[in-house]
């Protein structure tokens, strides 16, 4: 065999192999083009889930912004409710103390025998003033 008979098998096995991996590749290159579309699609699709993703993202923040909102006033309000709480508590203590005081000192003195009190039932007192007579008694 001559060389030139050598090289020409060597240049068709070559040619072989180069038509053999372009048909793979034109199938491989028509069956994308067939997926074409479809890629299209889901790309689509994607694409309007991330807005829709965006926009409810938004409203999320919009949400939690107004919920912030409405419970921070509602915070302020119970903070001004408890102070004012404090200060009627407070204030009915204090009047408590100055009722008992006077109410000592118009006693007179106490001698060891305990000073008869009419019964409640006898004067109609309401439940308030039975309430407060009881809480003075016990300070006593």
């Amino acid at each position: 065999m001559t060389l030139l008979v050598i090289l020409d098998v060597a240049v068709a096995g070559l040619l072989s192999a180069t038509i053999w991996f372009c048909v793979v590749l034109n199938r491989k290159l028509a069956a994308l083009r067939r997926n074409e579309a479809e890629l299209r699609d889901v790309l689509a699709k994607f694409n309007e889930a991330a807005h829709q993703t965006e926009a409810g993202i938004a409203r999320l923040k919009e949400a939690g912004q107004d919920t912030a909102t409405a419970l921070s006033e509602r915070i302020g309000e119970a903070r001004a409710l408890r102070d004012d709480l404090a200060f009627v508590t407070e204030r009915g203590g204090r009047m408590v103390t100055e009722l008992g005081d006077k109410i000592a000192s118009s006693r007179p003195a106490r001698s060891g025998a305990p000073i008869a009190v009419a019964p409640p039932v006898l004067r109609n007192l309401s439940k308030a003033e039975r309430d407060l007579l009881a809480a003075l008694e016990q300070a006593r």
